[in-house]
């Protein structure tokens, strides 16, 4: 039953004919199982998409600092195409530039390929 529960396609509904049938005991510990099996569900779920929302964020930081550091650097407001192009870009990306941006004479060179 616990590998019908986990795996398996099979709705709620259809189970219950089958379930009825195996007894009150029975029907108390797999509904029990099937509890504990979409807890656990949830909970690995909750984690992951907590786990994307710190990288998520992460980036957004990282991404906020390199603009920061343009703006003092070279003086001003960091063109929209620029910040368009630091707010897309990736964890790798974002370290890159921003290794780039102690060494760089004009903004252009930061990005240069």
């Amino acid at each position: 039953m616990t590998y019908i529960l986990t795996v398996g396609e099979t709705q709620d509904s259809d189970l219950v004919p089958v379930i009825d049938q195996l007894g009150p005991h029975a029907k108390e510990v797999i509904v029990t199982t099937a509890e504990r099996l979409r807890a656990e569900g949830e909970a690995r779920g909750e984690a992951r998409g907590e786990a994307r929302g710190e990288a998520r964020g992460e980036l957004r930081g990282r991404a906020q600092t390199l603009l920061e550091q343009l703006a003092v650097k070279f003086g001003g407001t960091v063109p929209a195409g620029i910040a368009e192009t630091v707010n897309a870009a990736d964890a790798d990306r974002l370290r890159l530039w921003a290794a780039r941006v102690l060494t760089a004479e004009r903004i252009e060179e930061v990005f240069q390929n």
